[in-house]
């Protein structure tokens, strides 16, 4: 009995660290059906005549919700982007407050394209200190609520790749660099 105790402790530990709690299991599921009846006007699907790499925040937020071949026309658009897939209650070393991020692709000459990874009323509801607006992954376009199964087919639309590891995605002139982990990698993007 007391061995079972231990990896029980030891169990719990290990998943209260993880950047997926929160009270919940957040991460799994997109929770798109919940944020959406928390505040209908928070998520935006736009239409084809919305022009995506034009949009700037507004004072009001909202998350726009696309398919990464809609982030992959405004990609293609710029000279260095980034793409940040943000876990909105994830407080690992490898997630990063939205407003330093931002500062640190200004300081190296990157757009910055922010993706939630699920949805999350609380956190999406504030203004950041961002250019562009977040973008929300449209479930319905990738027939799944699960994250894994989105996200994944999500990433491999962006980048013609399933080596992308890590919550930052490089490009230049509209193509795949490289994925990494930290913002320190950054600066080394532009180098290449």
């Amino acid at each position: 009995m007391k061995l079972k105790t231990k990896f029980l402790i030891i169990l719990c530990s290990i998943l209260s660290a993880s950047c997926s709690i929160n009270g919940s299991f957040q991460g799994l599921y997109s929770y798109y059906s919940k944020t959406k009846g928390k505040n209908p006007q928070l998520l935006f699907k736009p239409n084809a005549s919305i022009e995506l790499c034009k949009l700037k925040i507004s004072d009001t937020p909202k998350v726009y919700i696309i398919n990464a071949a809609q982030l992959k026309h405004c990609i293609s658009k710029t000279i260095n982007s980034l793409v940040y897939i943000w876990a909105p209650k994830c407080k690992s070393k490898v997630c990063y407050p939205l407003n330093l991020l931002q500062q640190q692709c200004d300081k190296e000459n990157f757009e910055l394209f922010i993706v939630a990874e699920y949805y999350d009323y609380e956190l999406m509801q504030f203004n950041y200190k961002i250019e562009k607006p977040i973008f929300g992954i449209d479930t319905e376009h990738y027939q799944s609520n699960l994250t894994s199964k989105y996200l994944s087919e999500f990433l491999y639309e962006l980048t013609d790749t399933t080596k992308v590891n890590g919550r930052f995605i490089s490009f230049r002139k509209g193509n795949f660099v490289k994925s990494f982990e930290t913002i320190e990698e950054i600066n080394t993007q532009n180098e290449k």
